[in-house]
């Protein structure tokens, strides 16, 4: 008699990076694996509430079609210049509402913790980080915000699971599960 190969039915865990922004907001979904299954740049036309209603609307349908176990949301940067801090806020807000609203674990992560897991320094500029993200993980996002959601999710993943990583990352992750406990 044939043996029955067993099969391991343990579900896959997914995690999210969203990294926020009026014109291009970046979404990328790994498996446990640290493996793409959804890469994403939403973008739109529309402005003022039309666009937070879009934007939140294609997230969630994201949300529908993956089971996502925890996400990190790219936080605000204190810099944030042309008066578009409170217009990001309102996005942001609708976003981590969403979140809230249907019970998705999620953290927000400083840009600075984004930075110092892709290079080791806090402060890089964009260019910086794209080429360090596909020199660590060869992965080549189609622009910034891509290349930023990426890292965020390989943040979740980590903040999540006992995963091997350089020092800074370790680093950075000891910091934000400091922060998680706090409950900030």
């Amino acid at each position: 008699m044939p043996r029955k190969k067993i099969v391991n039915k343990q579900p896959t865990r997914l995690y999210c990076g969203l990294d926020l922004s009026l014109t291009a907001t970046g979404v990328v979904i790994i498996n446990q694996s640290g493996v793409v299954v959804h890469k994403q740049v939403i973008k739109t036309k529309v402005r003022g509430m039309e666009r937070l209603f879009v934007i939140r609307n294609i997230i969630a349908d994201i949300y529908k079609r993956f089971a996502i176990n925890f996400t990190c949301v790219e936080g605000y940067s204190m810099g944030s210049r042309n008066g578009k801090a409170f217009d990001i806020g309102e996005l942001g807000g609708t976003i981590k509402l969403f979140l809230w609203s249907r019970k998705h674990d999620y953290y927000p992560i400083p840009p600075t913790q984004v930075k110092k897991y892709a290079t080791g320094k806090g402060n890089g500029d964009k260019n910086k980080v794209m080429l360090a993200v596909f020199k660590e993980w060869q992965f080549e996002g189609t622009d910034d915000n891509e290349v930023d959601a990426f890292v965020l999710a390989n943040i979740a993943r980590a903040v999540k699971s006992n995963i091997v990583m350089r020092k800074y990352q370790a680093e950075a992750i000891i910091s934000i599960r400091k922060e998680i406990n706090k409950g900030v």
